[in-house]
This record gives structure tokens, sequence and C-alpha cells, in this order.
């Protein structure tokens, strides 16, 4: 195709990823992104990236997975895009005659010169819309049978949709007998369904047959990284128990009192002697200025004990001090603050950002803001912040085609990149966004489980019982598989993720109502173990700019008083109520905005009632007794 379209970064990372059909618009024809050509970004961290890629990744089973399932940093690339190459998809011409209707198939030749039908030379040919996908990934075209199973004819084809709407009403017709079959996806041929998932449901390798433009067609999947560390900090990440700092940070452990998370790898450690001794001409002028020997003495030996006080101090403000201290604190073992570093390093970023505002240590805060702080503590909030053209990288890894759950179909990486030494693409964007950012109260989400009858407990060897509280969420929901639905058999993760995920779906949807916004313009954020969640602008529309900076500052009181009141009911009660207070009327978000597509939600977490999993839920996070 030799026609341009011009499209802006974000467009292409949502909208134009390669393997996307969607409709030119000059000619109307119907084109498929083949690769994007863009530039390397160096400043980015590949390792952290792919770290993040590779936990969204883990709620496949490996064959579903692909390349992601363990993401090797030497096989990817990050590139910002720079140009889309698109061709003419699909091959398929069909005449618009109704007395002809014929459907061409020209995918393995030269396309038509003219627009009209060469059979019945009245009827215009338009590209057929139509397409045939997998879930494996596969996209081919809509073609007419081989033959006519009645004549043998070949090549003589016509589609009728019998004036319907509905694809399972089309018919095949042979305009040379006039014999009508329906219309079958057929077989993928591109996979072995049951060979990569073990599942025997012949159904699952049969080809949807869709308009190209439907929206189940393509799902792009992608990251968001708050605040992603850059070239900055790598310093940072080089260093040794550096999850451990970030977590003593973000938990206010006075060893990393007043030195942010930028500042730390570069502070200066002074090392000092272990032992403290005075010279012969030092004793000497001491000896001249009137002190004994005894009075010498005591002043060597103080100042070794200053040394040794010195030298104890910088090595528990060590990251292996910190690090010790940590785990003796908590009761929380070492292996567990590594795997949650990135998340405690994200929130903590957020945490010292000097763009960011906190709710609750304002030291001037206006009269809505004053209302506000109330509200927030009565729902349970302990911290509500706005962090202000924050930087949110965007990361579009890979498609699928059917569905975008986990396990319902493959992740595909895009084509290797011939430009990058065969590497997989990954596309990046740095965006400033702004966002809000909320915590939820420990001590509260402590005695909400106790008063529905769970234990949870510290460990016995933990020396901090404030601070083991606030590591035993950490050490909850470690390892539990947050994208895929939380059964009954681990009961308070469910419970603690499920609340903090919904309040997250509730915090969109009405801040979205009140900035005016399609609720796609708005996303979610969650850092689970860090007990906090994100509502940040996805910069898809230009109006989402300071819409969220506008909330926090003029209506804050209004949006957590509708987000109290005005979520306890849907619509569709009391049936949605009965089969656990979730659907696409009250908790649900489009995939675009929440990347843990849509379970793990109840309105029974905030207000008590059913659970698919649980039973009943006696109280919500906001209706417990005092």
């Amino acid at each position: 195709m030799s026609e341009t379209m011009t499209r802006g970064k974000q467009q292409v990372l949502f909208n134009y990823l390669p393997g996307r059909t969607f409709d030119f618009d000059k000619t109307g024809a119907i084109a498929q992104i083949r690769f994007i050509r863009g530039f390397p970004n160096a400043e980015l961290n590949l390792p952290l990236i792919l770290d993040a890629i590779q936990r969204y990744a883990s709620a496949w089973q490996q064959n579903l997975a692909g390349i992601f399932y363990q993401p090797r940093p030497e096989r990817f690339v990050l590139l910002e895009p720079k140009k889309a190459y698109a061709d003419f998809y699909p091959k398929a011409f069909w005449c618009q005659n109704p007395s002809c209707g014929l459907v061409f198939d020209y995918s393995n030749r030269n396309l038509p010169n003219s627009k009209k039908c060469f059979a019945c030379k009245n009827g215009r040919l338009v590209q057929l819309r139509f397409v045939k996908v997998h879930r494996c990934g596969e996209i081919t075209p809509l073609t007419p049978p081989y033959e006519c199973q009645k004549c043998n004819t070949r090549n003589k084809f016509a589609l009728d949709t019998r004036k319907s709407e509905r694809i399972s009403g089309f018919a095949w017709i042979c305009r040379n007998c006039g014999n009508s079959s329906s219309i079958f996806g057929g077989y993928c041929n591109a996979c072995n369904w049951q060979a990569l998932t073990g599942d025997s449901d012949t159904r699952l390798r049969q080809m949807d047959i869709k308009v190209h433009r439907a929206g189940d067609v393509y799902f792009a999947h992608f990251e968001v990284l708050l605040n992603q560390p850059s070239s900055e900090i790598s310093s940072f990440l080089n260093i040794e128990h550096w999850q451990a700092v970030a977590a003593a940070a973000f938990w206010e452990m006075p060893e990393v009192e007043g030195i942010s998370i930028q500042d730390f790898a570069n502070k200066e450690r002074q090392s000092t002697q272990t032992q403290f001794n005075l010279s012969e001409a030092e004793i000497q002028q001491f000896r001249a200025k009137g002190f004994g020997d005894e009075q010498i003495e005591q002043f060597r030996l103080m100042q070794t004990q200053l040394v040794g006080i010195r030298e104890e101090k910088q090595h528990d403000q060590s990251p292996a001090g910190i690090s010790r201290k940590l785990q003796e604190r908590t009761g929380v073992p070492e292996a567990i603050w590594k795997e949650t570093g990135l998340e405690m390093l994200e929130a903590v970023l957020t945490s010292q950002a000097k763009t960011t505002s906190h709710l609750f240590t304002m030291t001037d805060p206006n009269r809505q803001q004053i209302q506000a702080r109330s509200l927030a503590q009565n729902m349970g909030i302990s911290r509500l912040s706005l962090a202000a053209d924050f930087p949110m990288t965007h990361i579009s890894f890979g498609f699928s085609r059917v569905a975008y759950e986990p396990n319902q179909c493959r992740l595909n990486s895009f084509p290797a990149d011939a430009d990058h030494q065969g590497k997989f693409p990954i596309f990046v964007d740095l965006v400033q966004a702004d966002a809000v950012l909320i915590q939820l109260d420990v001590e509260r989400l402590w005695r909400w489980l106790e008063l529905n009858g769970y234990t949870p407990s510290i460990p016995t060897n933990a020396s901090d019982p404030q601070r083991a509280r606030k590591a035993y969420f950490v050490r909850l929901l470690t390892g539990v598989p947050l994208r895929l639905t939380l059964k009954n058999e681990n009961p308070e993760a469910r419970m603690i993720f499920g609340l903090l995920h919904t309040m997250s779906h509730f915090f969109v949807r009405k801040a979205a109502l009140l900035c005016g916004l399609d609720r796609t313009s708005l996303s979610e954020y969650v850092l689970p173990r860090a007990l906090t969640f994100a509502i940040y602008c996805n910069h898809r529309f230009g109006a989402t700019i300071g819409a969220l900076s506008s909330l926090f500052e003029q209506s804050l009181p209004e949006w957590l008083g509708q987000i109290k009141d005005e979520t306890r009911r849907c619509i569709y009660d009391p049936v949605c109520y009965q089969k656990g207070g979730n659907c696409h009327a009250c908790t649900h978000l489009a995939e675009t905005s929440c990347r843990y597509f849509n379970i793990n939600l109840s309105r029974s977490f905030l207000f008590g009632g059913p659970d698919p999993e649980l039973g009943e839920i006696r109280y919500g996070y906001w209706n417990m007794p005092e």
C-alpha cells in the first residue's frame, strides 16, 4: 500500500500494533500492521521490565506463555515506535451485486485491476470484512469452500447474508447449482490446541468468524510501570539487598529516615578506623598543656568508644544491616523481601517524589481537602496522595485473539525485528501522567479479618509487632497467583486482594464520572503487597490532562462520598448480589484499564454479603461495627 496515515505514539501502542487490522482513513481499505520500526531506548531498565512481564505472564501455563514464561534480556529490545508498516489485508473481495455476490480469494495472486466484478460485469468489488481467528493467535481471510459438494464446481460461491447481522445466519450459495451450505470457520491449522493445553474439547480447536474490527479479534497485552527506574538510579539497583532498603524506606524504618532512594546509592559512607591511637607527638602536646597520663588515657578510651558507636551506626545503615534489621523486626525472611522488591520500590519512589502531595500531611489544605481527610480515614485509608506529572512507562509486549484471560488464549510476541539482530520488540513510551494513590490502613485490615473469623498472626521471632503486622500482608500475598481466581484454600489472600482490587475499580469508575471522562481513559495500578493502588490517566485522550489534579484539589469530598455511598447497589440486584456482587454494571472495567482481568472482585468485600468462593462475608470493610 502506498497510502499513509499519521497517528500519535500512544495510539500506536494501543491500536496499531503488529498483527492488528484496521480501516484505512482515506480509502476505506482494510489493512494489517506487519511490523513497527522504532528507536532503541537504553534509558529504561530492561531486566525490571521483563520481570514485570514475567509476573504478568505467570498466570498462563508455560506452553501458552511462550517466550514470556522466562524471558531472557538478550532476546528482547526496547523500542519507541517511529513508523508502522501495513499491508492490504484480507485479500478477499465480495461482489455487491445481490444477484451475483461472488467472493474471490486473491491471497496468492495479484490484486484485481478493476473494482468491478469480472463475473457479472456489473457489481462493485469490495474487500470482505470478515476474517477467521483462533485463540492461538492465528488469523486468516474468510474464503469460500474449495468446491461445491453437489456439482463439484469451483470458484462460483456467493456469500448470502440473508439480510441478517448474525454471521451464524450467513450461507455460501453455489451459483452453478444453487446449493446452499452454512458458513463454518473450520479447525485451526496453525496449532494443536489439545497438545498445547491438554484440553480435548474440540470446540476450542475451531476458528471463529468475526468482523475484522471486532474487539475480540485482537487484544493488546501490556504493562504499566509507575515511575519505572531509569539510569539515574540504576546504581541503586546494583546494590546488594536493595529490595530490603526499598521496603525499609516504604515502611519508614529509622535507619533510612530522611534518605531518598535516589540519594541512597550515592551517599558517602566514610570509613572509620576500628581503633583510635594518639601519636607520641600528640601525647607530648597534651602533657605540655598540663594533662596527666591518666587524663590522656581516658581521652583515648573515649575516642575509641565513639569510633565504635559510629561504626555500629554505619553498619546498621548499610544495605546488609538494613536487611538484617528488617528481618528481625518483621520475622519475614529475606527471600520474600527480595521477591517483593520491585513493588516496594515503585511505592516508595512515588511517595518520595517532589511532585507528590499527601492529603494527611499537607501544610495548607483547602476546605475540601480538610473535609476529605475525615472521609478517607472513615473509609479505612491511611494515605491518599496526588502524584502530578508523574512518569509512567507503557509497555506493549504482545497480543492474543478471541480471549485475553489467562489460559484461554496464547500470548504471542510481536515479530522479531530484523533491524535489531532478530530480537523481539517491546514497544515502550514514557509519559507524564497524573496519579492518585491510595493506601489502606493496616490496623483496620487486621481488625476486619478478625471480625470475619480469621486469625492473622505475626511470627513469634518478630521484635517489632507494629511493623510485623504490616509485613504480614507482604508475606500473605507473596507467591499468590493474583491473575487467577483466588479460591477458598487461601481465604485471607482472597479477602485482602479482593478488597483492594474492588476498591480500585470503584475509585476509577467514580473518578471518570466526576471528571466527565470515559472510564477507558483512566486505569488502575495495584501494588498488592504495599496495600496500595493508583488511579492514573492513561493519556489516550487529551482531555485527561490535569483531570486528577483538579479532582484532588477541588472535588475530593464528593469523590470519596460517592464511592462510599453509591457503590453498595447494582442495577441488576438482587441477582448480582446473590451471585457475589460482581458484574459489568457495578465492578468491571474495560480490559485496557484492569490489569487483573476483572476477577477477584465483589461488593461483598466492602459491604458484606455472599462471595462465590468464601461463602458469606459477615462484615464488609466499610460496615464494620465500631
